[in-house]
């Protein structure tokens, strides 16, 4: 066998695994997550260091790469390229798609009644919180940090006081592209291959907090969408601080008004103060559909499908988790509050 053959094949077998093609599904868990979790965390590690997101800058590289295309030796580039391109799509799957890798929990259905009574109790905890934040002349809620490097350092640390993150969260980061975001239906993303969690610094400033966490609990291990969303709805309303607070209840409000009748989401959204009404307006007014955001909607939905045939994005795991969380503190029983994770 050639020796130019072999890295495609290498990194095909570690695709296949990967994507759970293996006689045993315990022995390709096991494999995968030896492979995946130090490779994750060293990439992870080592974009920390950068401020801006490497897989954004690199971007910037491509055309120079095509430049140089004419000057290269075509047999030794097709083969070498082939090679890396195999290599890139192995790690990609194998730190997209099982760090971490553990079947996520999957509660049943809660009913309208709870779930409308937590929704309830979700805006007069949003109420409540926004009577403690500052004046501000602009529109909605003001930044709860100067910058985004100060954001990142507040949920890590609320995320790190959970103790639902399989590994430690590193660092968020601002898109270079945030206009590029607002188009596309993004607040912001976690890139497996660099282990980065990048977040538009220019959406509504009461969804940034939710988002940072989010996507640092996905950079952490958590992979399910409402897995992600649970966990940082917990670090955030458990903070001593009352932005954070503010946004964990409205992230939390934001997900769950979906799943009630129109009705009830009428009486709900009369019943909040002008100011978190403002700010649920923001966020519907900087997410318009179009088809670009239809096209992210699809490879999240592929690579979903993937991680173990979650439905539709998994958003609905959240709802039932953070329900089922509020009925057993609601009943004083703090360990079942967490056990439900």
């Amino acid at each position: 066998m050639k020796k130019s053959v072999l890295p495609p094949l290498f990194c095909a077998c570690i695709a296949l695994l990967v994507a759970g093609v293996s006689p045993s599904y315990s022995a390709c868990d096991a494999v995968c997550r030896y492979l995946s979790d130090p490779l994750r965390r060293l990439f992870a590690g080592v974009s920390s260091f950068f401020a801006f997101p490497l897989a954004e800058a690199a971007l910037f590289v491509f055309p120079a790469l095509l430049v140089l295309l004419p000057f290269l030796p075509k047999k030794r580039f097709v083969e070498r390229t082939t090679s890396l391109a195999f290599a890139f799509c192995s790690l990609f799957l194998l730190l997209s798609v099982l760090p971490a890798r553990r079947f996520a929990p999957a509660p049943g259905p809660v009913p309208e009644e709870d779930l409308t009574a937590f929704t309830v109790w979700l805006a007069d905890r949003a109420n409540g919180e926004e009577a403690l934040l500052p004046a501000f002349d602009g529109r909605g809620t003001p930044p709860a940090r100067e910058t985004v490097t100060e954001l990142s350092a507040a949920v890590t640390d609320a995320l790190r006081k959970t103790g639902l993150c399989p590994a430690e969260p590193c660092r968020v980061k601002a898109t270079l592209f945030p206009g590029l975001f607002r188009r596309s239906g993004l607040l912001g993303y976690q890139f497996a291959f660099t282990g980065e969690a990048v977040i538009d610094p220019r959406a509504p400033a009461y969804t940034l907090p939710f988002t940072a966490a989010h996507e640092a609990a996905h950079q952490a291990g958590i992979l399910p969408e409402g897995e992600a969303s649970f966990v940082a709805y917990v670090a955030l309303t458990e903070s001593t601080d009352p932005a954070l607070r503010y946004a964990g209840w409205t992230g939390a409000l934001d997900a769950c008004l979906p799943y009630l009748p129109a009705k009830t989401q009428t009486e709900i959204v009369s019943s909040l103060s002008p100011r978190v009404r403002e700010d649920l307006g923001l966020f519907d007014a900087v997410l318009p559909s179009s088809g670009s955001a239809a096209a992210v909607e699809g490879s999240n939905a592929a690579a979903i499908r993937l991680r173990g045939g979650e439905n539709a994005r998994s958003y609905d795991l959240f709802p039932r988790l953070a329900c089922r969380r509020y009925l057993a503190l609601s009943n004083g029983d703090q360990a079942a509050a967490r056990a439900i994770y």
